[in-house]
């Protein structure tokens, strides 16, 4: 037994803890840091909205309509008390579902705010959407039925995200429910009412000001 003690191999060094690794002036790579207090962010934002069905004269053929916007969006965040942030940003695309002849594009202006951590966030958001042109009751010009129109949308939405820091910027995928008020314009329906809007993001964030800062270090480490 003793020999069998006496080959073990001898234990590793245990690792540096993250103060000791302070006070040698070394920051701890295992931990995940907070988002920098001012990045951009460009994102592939994915939408989806149920609308109205329509049917033909004599109800043969039936179709569900659906609003699909496709968007880039640009946006500013800031991060601000440490772990709160707010987002300004601009999204604007085409319509991808099947009601895009009645709403070819979106143009959709939003403001965001919520809590940013290292990793995961979550907050509120509100957002204005613009279709245009605005067709009511469009077809495809293939003998379809008219497609809906939603004007003057508003937009509330949830959202929770996850972005992970990966070289000098920052991936981000988030999920988003909300709820959309439009005047729905199809047929002999006009009037305001309530829809559920799903929506998924993906992105990548980059820092703002990493050149200042190089330079601020660089004049203190000469000092």
């Amino acid at each position: 037994m003793a020999l069998l003690l006496g080959a073990t191999p001898a234990r590793a060094d245990k690792r540096a803890s993250t103060a000791e690794l302070a006070e040698e002036g070394l920051t701890d790579p295992r931990l995940a840091k907070l988002p920098r207090r001012h990045r951009f962010r460009i994102a592939l934002l994915t939408d989806y909205v149920r609308a109205t069905r329509a049917c033909n004269a004599n109800q043969t053929r039936c179709t569900r309509f659906h609003f699909v916007p496709l968007t880039v969006d640009f946006a500013y965040q800031l991060q601000f008390l440490r772990y709160l942030t707010f987002r300004p940003s601009l999204a604007l695309g085409p319509n991808v579902g099947n009601s895009r002849h009645a709403m070819p594009f979106a143009v959709q202006p939003g403001l965001y705010t919520g809590y940013q951590g290292a990793l995961v966030g979550f907050g509120l958001s509100y957002s204005y959407i613009l279709v245009f042109p605005a067709r009511a009751n469009a077809d495809n010009g293939r003998g379809g039925l008219g497609q809906p129109l939603l004007w003057n949308d508003h937009l509330v939405q949830g959202e929770v995200s996850l972005t992970t820091r990966i070289d000098r910027g920052a991936l981000t995928f988030a999920v988003r429910l909300g709820a959309l008020n439009a005047n729905l314009l199809h047929y002999d329906i006009d009037r305001y009412r309530w829809f559920f809007r799903l929506g998924l993001t993906a992105g990548w964030f980059w820092d703002v000001g990493k050149k200042r800062r190089s330079r601020a270090r660089a004049r203190s480490n000469a000092t």
